[in-house]
């Protein structure tokens, strides 16, 4: 109860200084479009990724690179129906790792300015998602 009674005083302090919230929201923008997190798959031989998709805090697709051997494997249709699973499974994973970006920076200056937590900014974001957690199922021709 007392929790609850602590974080509607700090959310009244906030309602009365409009300014800080505004100067948050500008640093955690500002942080999240020069941040970039990286998502990866199809392990090569040597170690390295198949595929690397980038995106920024602010869950945009910067790029994405494939190796020119995958690239080589996708001639036929089995082949690229691995190559489509494979870099949804890539840029999905960098997606995660740009909301995780994002709710650690929101979470930063929800602390800063007072505020506990932020409750359900990890449910809002994925309900926000064009294709909330969408499923893989298994890679076709395999």
């Amino acid at each position: 109860m007392f929790d609850s009674l602590k974080a509607m005083g700090a959310m009244a302090a906030l309602l009365k200084n409009k300014e800080a919230v505004a100067e948050a929201f500008a640093r955690v923008l500002r942080e999240l479009d020069s941040r970039t997190v990286t998502g990866e798959g199809a392990r090569q031989p040597d170690g390295t990724p198949g595929i690397v998709v980038i995106a920024s805090g602010k869950l945009d697709i910067v790029s994405i690179t494939l190796s020119p051997a995958l690239l080589a494997a996708s001639g036929d249709e089995p082949g690229r129906a691995r190559l489509q699973h494979l870099i949804s499974g890539a840029t999905n994973a960098a997606l995660t790792r740009a909301k995780e970006l994002l709710i650690g920076e929101v979470s930063r200056e929800a602390k800063a300015l007072g505020l506990p937590e932020v409750p359900g900014l990890e449910s809002l974001l994925d309900s926000a998602s064009p294709s909330a957690s969408p499923t893989i199922g298994p890679v076709p021709g395999q």
